[in-house]
């Protein structure tokens, strides 16, 4: 197996497990928000769904480099060298970060809000630069490649979504687990969840679009 054909069984696998554990953490949600279980099983439920929900936030990052790689090999992008290097080494400084978080459950409060504010940076990356090498100004010197990147960045940003939308979840929750159910707690979660849904299925739907892509670019894009 040549390194090239080694990186695209990575980014593969990223997007399998991305999207697979995904689905599996809006099922785990579903049930959560079910008033038809106890606040001790929904809690239980809950430490699962927070587990899972780790998978696809290290292949969101752990696809960035993986796809840089193959794009150098393949001289489609200007990210090789020392900054390929600088992206590997930041997507697993990245890594260390969340899985800080969640071990501190999202403390300290500043580390949170850098995490947030870098993948705003990143959204906006992605998006104006896969813009720009579609309109053939570069960085990226395939027309497919830009659109991977923007629908990547789409990706990403509906990620950035979910985590607006299901904001007010864990104060109601943390209402539940200490005054038990009540229909205004019940209707704050489940709204929350419903206000995710639209950004979950984008998740799929972009997702899925860029692999789609990336497998198909020399019969779609002949290159």
């Amino acid at each position: 197996m040549e390194w090239q054909d080694f990186f695209k069984l990575l980014h593969v696998l990223t997007f399998v497990y991305w999207v697979g554990a995904d689905i599996g953490v809006f099922y785990a949600a579903r049930l959560v928000v079910n008033p038809k279980y106890s606040p001790q099983t929904r809690a239980s439920l809950l430490k699962v769904l927070d587990w899972i929900d780790q998978i696809p936030r290290y292949m969101l990052l752990a696809t960035f480099p993986v796809g840089a790689t193959m794009a150098a090999n393949l001289q489609i992008s200007p990210i090789t060298g020392f900054w390929l290097y600088a992206v590997w080494i930041v997507a697993i400084g990245w890594m260390w970060v969340i899985t800080h978080l969640h071990k501190h459950h999202g403390k300290p409060k500043a580390l949170a809000q850098a995490d947030l504010a870098a993948r705003a940076l990143l959204i906006a990356a992605l998006v104006v630069t896969g813009i720009m090498s579609i309109n053939g100004d570069g960085p990226f010197l395939r027309d497919w490649l830009g659109w991977k990147v923007l629908l990547f960045g789409c990706a990403v940003a509906c990620g950035f979504g979910i985590r607006i939308a299901f904001k007010p979840f864990g104060p109601a929750f943390a209402q539940l687990m200490k005054e038990g159910s009540s229909p205004p707690v019940e209707a704050a979660m489940k709204k929350a969840l419903d206000n995710a849904v639209p950004f979950v299925i984008g998740i799929w739907v972009f997702a899925s679009a860029a692999a789609f892509l990336g497998l198909s670019h020399e019969r779609l894009f002949g290159s």
